[in-house]
């Protein structure tokens, strides 16, 4: 299963489509090295707003309008100095506050993945949150504090997840995720069981989904 319009989240520069945006568009490097929380939320946004006919003042035709939008999410979704933006709770605080000043009663759904395993959720719980939000056409904020055996992913880091399906052959879930420019697709059932420090999952719904 997959959210009905991926391609909404990309975007074509230089004759190349670039899946989902790139932190590397902020204009600091403060904001370059640690945007990527701000960078999911307002992909996620961006994709609520064009589904709902633009509610929120914002728009998506270039790479420097994406950024006018970047710049804004960062104001409510703040990173911090030394630990960035580093659980859900902070995400849905921060996107909570840019919807409060908008007027949206969007609401955040967030699944946390604590380190500690024995207290972590099962496969079962995150699949089903993640098709919960999937099945509402709604992308999904991934936040992985450490990659554990999924190489392509990248630890201490958010990214956004467009689909999510079953390899019965090998008794798997694959998450595929847009990452700055790049289409990765992971062993969603690896990273929760090697992963040291967890991380999490979040998702907006707008009362229409």
């Amino acid at each position: 299963m997959k959210i009905r319009r991926p391609e909404w989240l990309q975007v074509e520069s230089d004759n190349q489509i670039l899946y989902g945006y790139n932190q590397g568009w902020y204009t600091t490097s403060f904001q370059r090295t640690r945007g990527c929380g701000p960078t999911a939320a307002a992909m996620l946004l961006s994709y609520l707003n064009r589904r709902e006919a633009e509610p929120l003042p914002y728009t998506f035709h270039s790479i420097p309008a994406i950024t006018n939008v970047l710049e804004n999410v960062w104001n409510y979704v703040t990173p911090g100095w030394l630990l960035g933006l580093n659980s859900t709770e902070k995400f849905c605080k921060g996107v909570e506050a840019l919807l409060g000043e908008f007027r949206l009663s969007w609401q955040c759904h967030r699944l946390s993945v604590t380190a500690s395993r024995s207290k972590r959720v099962s496969l079962s719980q995150v699949v089903k949150f993640l098709e919960d939000g999937i099945t509402s056409d709604c992308p999904i904020a991934f936040l992985n504090l450490h990659r554990g055996r999924e190489i392509a992913l990248e630890s201490w880091h958010w990214i956004v997840l467009v689909s999510l399906s079953y390899d019965a052959s090998e008794s798997r879930y694959m998450a595929t995720c847009y990452d700055g420019g790049r289409s990765i697709t992971f062993d969603l059932g690896c990273w929760l069981d090697t992963t040291r420090f967890g991380g999490g999952f979040v998702y907006i719904t707008t009362g229409k989904n």
